[in-house]
């Protein structure tokens, strides 16, 4: 199917980012991680492009300015989308609008943080689009890791407060209430706290080596537990 595809991300910058694993590691450390993130989320996205030809890839960045600071982690097959708008929520609708004007395709948004996004996931994801209005991707603390839409609905992100536990389901109440129709992907979560994180590196010490093979997160998170 074709689509364009959204990865929504900040600059990988030290005390800017993973701001939440600060209680454990050091401000780089933080911006290596989200770094080596962005790097698998690279590859794995190029790899799901290799196999569907018609998704066209997208880069919203924040700040305006940092665009420079991806060069050497996303490859420039990504068209670059600066963020726009106060608030997540006007930041996902600018990010829609804009890949929508430009590719004039449906619009799937992730975020950068979601090591554990694999490309089976991605590739259900365009099949539900297909057949349905919207496709979501649950999380576990009530918000959502991935959406998509035939065509920018303002209203699915017309919200006043973004980051509380309600967010997913403001939005299918919204979606039903405009008789949209829903597809559901399998729940995943990003990367926020330490706990996770050890989880995640418990993930990958089993993890096999595929088109999902987290290679950079690996080397940054072996680096952190190192002593």
């Amino acid at each position: 199917m074709q689509a364009a595809l959204v990865l929504m991300s900040r600059a990988p910058i030290p005390g800017e980012t993973k701001t939440r694993l600060g209680s454990h590691l050091k401000d780089k450390e933080c911006a290596d991680l989200h770094q080596a993130f962005l790097k698998d989320m690279n590859s794995k996205l190029l790899n799901l492009q290799k196999v569907n030809p018609g998704v066209d890839l997208y880069l919203s960045f924040t700040p305006a300015d940092s665009s420079s600071l991806f060069a050497e982690i996303i490859d420039d097959k990504f068209n670059r989308i600066p963020q726009r708008g106060k608030g997540l929520g006007a930041k996902m609708y600018n990010a829609f609008f804009d890949a929508y004007q430009k590719s004039n395709l449906p619009v799937l948004i992730t975020g950068s943080d979601l090591p554990l996004l694999n490309i089976e996931i991605l590739t259900e994801a365009l099949a539900g689009l297909k057949e349905r209005d919207l496709v979501i991707g649950p999380s576990s603390d009530g918000g959502y890791y991935l959406i998509g839409m035939k065509k920018p609905e303002k209203f699915i992100f017309d919200f006043k407060k973004w980051g509380n536990n309600s967010v997913l389901e403001r939005t299918v109440r919204e979606a039903r209430k405009y008789d949209l129709k829903c597809h559901f992907l399998p729940e995943v979560n990003d990367i926020d706290t330490f706990k996770e994180l050890l989880q995640l590196r418990s993930e990958i010490i089993k993890a096999k080596k595929d088109f999902n093979y987290l290679k950079n997160t690996k080397i940054i998170i072996e680096e952190i537990f190192k002593y």
